[in-house]
């Protein structure tokens, strides 16, 4: 008993749930290769056919906890978004073709038996049978030609006539070939495929609706559905998401590049601001030159004027 509460207790919060943060391996996430990815997207599809024809994988090997569920829930990261698509896309693109498989296959053997059910008729049953055929198809177009000119009722009139004239058709082929005939008539469930007589009872149909196959089936296309259409809004996402990476980056490369401008612009400034120092400098020893020139002159007036003191002493 307590081991059942503790694998529940585990499916809810995870192993490590009375493990201290600080010393958790945090190494238990819903994108390890042991989780069930249907699971997280939609159902695990190996519960569907237990124990019938369509059990090719048995039971799923792979772990189903809720709180791998919750915790891919609340995840609402960019890579939880490209990895839920990943999933999607590897859930339809095994279940479809397993689902088509089964439905070509049966389309297949139910065209083969068709042709088998024509070539064994007698001739004046299948030609009154494709008289009445004809007979419906113009009724059918009649009445759709009438209805485009408005004549409401006369069409309703020939749509049923040519329901009239179906079901006499029937009749026809029930009356022929019967539940014994070993080439009865059959048509393809839409839903799972299965191969049904045109004639079969209420109770045959209910319980082939009813069935574990036709309700997996069933099950299957309406979860394939709401995953294409999840498919569509991740896409969506993922494509804006990008977007705006890329805007992002755009922008930052214009802002370095700016920045990168302005700092060669300022570095040039600086330049030229050096170089019209220098030449102020320049300009200012040039001005300075008589001045200096104009020293040493007096300064050589001055030592020879000492000189010439010297000598008129002597």
């Amino acid at each position: 008993m307590c081991d059942d509460y503790r694998a529940i207790l585990d499916e809810l919060f995870g192993k490590e749930r009375n493990v201290l943060p600080s010393k958790r391996k945090n190494d238990a996430h819903y994108w390890n290769d042991d989780v069930c990815k249907n699971a997280l997207v939609s159902i695990c599809f190996n519960d569907l056919w237990k124990h019938t024809k369509y059990d090719h994988e048995g039971e799923c090997t792979k772990r189903h906890d809720q709180f791998f569920i919750n915790e891919f829930v609340a995840d609402r990261t960019f890579k939880k978004y490209q990895r839920e698509k990943k999933y999607i896309d590897d859930a339809i693109g095994l279940k479809l073709k397993e689902v088509d498989k089964v439905l070509t296959k049966h389309e297949e053997q139910v065209e083969s038996q068709s042709k088998l059910v024509v070539a064994d008729r007698p001739k004046e049953i299948q030609d009154r049978l494709d008289t009445m055929e004809r007979q419906i198809n113009l009724l059918i177009d009649q009445s759709e030609k009438m209805g485009e000119q408005g004549k409401i009722e006369h069409s309703e009139q020939l749509i049923q006539e040519a329901e009239n004239l179906k079901k006499a058709r029937e009749d026809v082929l029930l009356a022929y070939e019967g539940t014994a005939n070993p080439f009865k008539t059959y048509k393809i469930c839409e839903v799972c495929g299965a191969r049904q007589s045109l004639y079969e009872t209420e109770n045959k149909i209910r319980t082939h609706l009813d069935g574990r196959i036709h309700q997996g089936f069933s099950t299957i296309r309406t979860e394939l559905t709401k995953l294409q259409s999840k498919r569509l809004m991740l896409d969506k996402i993922i494509d804006e998401e990008n977007k705006k990476n890329e805007l992002t980056q755009d922008h930052f490369g214009q802002q370095k590049s700016h920045s990168n401008e302005k700092k060669k612009s300022s570095k040039k400034k600086k330049e030229k601001e050096k170089e019209k120092e220098k030449e102020k400098e320049k300009e200012k020893e040039k001005e300075k030159e008589p001045e200096k020139q104009s020293k040493k002159d007096k300064e050589k007036e001055r030592s020879r004027s000492r000189k010439h003191k010297k000598h008129h002493k002597h």
